[in-house]
């Protein structure tokens, strides 16, 4: 992804407190310009992913910057201090992302907000099915504008081909009525494979009977956008739908990960790693079960308190996430100092070995935390269990595994046994 943002606007606190958000929560390059002079004075536009301009500028009164990115290729959201019926119907004209009046309360956070939504947009797929070819054209127009990856198709059966092929296609514009399908039809085929929170469906029509709208909402579509619609409507339905999918992810993601080591847990656990076991179980592939236990930590706690104890365990965290960093790997916090690795290894010395350097790296590894503002130095040994062989069930690989880790601590700890 093109990794720089360029600011236009001539007021130079408002292009600082954009540039340090964006700076902090992005951590992207930012380019600023505070004129249509100093913008046309930038060697090239490659490597801007968005542009950020205010409508108004010193020496360009009427827009004119805005129409000079747009024709470098370049998205633009747009900033105006004006707010009028006439300043919003010529900037919604423009072939423009987005626009913001700067008497939003907080607006330097609002942008960056946009600035994200923008950014996720261009990694999003959207689906337009219409056999109305103008109208088809229409909506794949705006959605290029705003960013998005667009799909399109004119009958219900190639949609399905298409979702099938692209399952992580996350917004799906359709029309009610289709040549060869029926809409609820459809809709109820298209849920059966995914669900509301995965994929959301914007039925599109200008001639279906208002009684049947509930219908289709009960059916499974999420939103329902009558023709003919304004460009801002349809962008305002597009960005509403996806915040909510955002939203449900976020959510999901929340619920699936420890808050304090950003590993996942043991929720996640239960509800994925199955799915590596039965195919560890299908493919007669090894596959490794490990428990790792953080020794005398209780002693780390009631000497230096929780929060330098909580600080150790970002860090062990930290060093679990560099030894296993494959795709398949699942790194959990299993409760309160433990920790559970479950993944795939192919030479069973080697992964002993891999075992034993993790172990070492702890043992050497000094740890510094902050406690009332002062630096102080801890070290900690890890206790390992780890069950190589694939058992008849994960559960049994899992007791296999706490069984040896308990060996290890009763037989000093600092060490490991598999």
């Amino acid at each position: 992804m093109k990794e720089k943002i360029l600011v236009v606007d001539d007021d130079k606190f408002m292009v600082k407190a954009i540039t340090k958000l964006i700076d902090r929560h992005l951590g992207l390059e930012v380019l600023s310009a505070y004129s249509f002079y100093e913008l046309k004075s930038l060697d090239h536009f490659k490597n801007i992913a968005l542009a950020i301009s205010d409508y108004h500028l010193p020496d360009a009164e009427k827009g004119e910057a805005i129409d000079y990115l747009i024709s470098k290729g370049v998205p633009v959201i747009v900033l105006t201090a004006t707010y009028d019926t006439s300043t919003r119907k010529k900037i919604l004209q423009k072939d423009i992302v987005d626009y913001l009046p700067k008497s939003i309360p907080q607006i330097a956070e609002h942008i960056v907000e946009v600035i994200k939504r923008t950014l996720k947009s261009m990694n999003t797929k959207v689906l337009v099915v219409e056999d109305n070819l103008t109208d088809l054209k229409t909506m794949i127009h705006y959605l290029k504008i705003m960013c998005f990856q667009t799909r399109e198709t004119t009958t219900g059966a190639e949609t399905l081909k298409i979702l099938f092929k692209e399952p992580d296609i996350k917004l799906l514009l359709l029309d009610y009525y289709l040549p060869d399908k029926d809409a609820f039809e459809l809709i109820t085929q298209i849920r059966q494979r995914f669900k509301k929170d995965q994929l959301s469906i914007i039925i599109v029509s200008g001639t279906a009977p208002t009684e049947l709208i509930p219908l289709l909402l009960k059916a499974g579509a999420n939103d329902f956008l009558a023709k003919p619609f304004s460009k801002e409507e349809f962008m305002a339905r597009i960005f509403n739908n996806l915040e909510i999918l955002a939203l449900i992810e976020e959510l999901k993601e929340t619920s699936l990960t420890d808050p304090l080591t950003k590993l996942r847990n043991r929720r996640y656990f239960f509800q994925e790693a199955p799915k590596i076991f039965n195919i560890a179980k299908r493919l007669n592939q090894p596959l490794a079960c490990v428990i790792i236990d953080i020794d005398k930590f209780k002693k780390v706690n009631d000497t230096y308190g929780h929060e330098a104890g909580d600080q150790i365990l970002i860090s062990i965290a930290d060093i679990l996430k560099n030894f296993f960093r494959r795709r398949h790997d699942i790194i959990v916090r299993w409760g309160g100092e433990e920790f559970l690795i479950l993944t795939f290894y192919r030479d069973k010395t080697l992964f002993i070995q891999h075992l034993e350097k993790l172990r070492k790296t702890v043992e050497e590894t000094e740890f510094y935390v902050f406690i009332n503002e002062k630096k102080e130095k801890i070290k900690v040994t890890i206790s390992i269990g780890a069950e190589l062989s694939l058992k008849e069930s994960l559960d049994e690989m899992v007791r296999s595994a706490d069984q040896k880790l308990y060996k290890a601590k009763n037989l000093g700890r600092n060490k490991l046994i598999v």
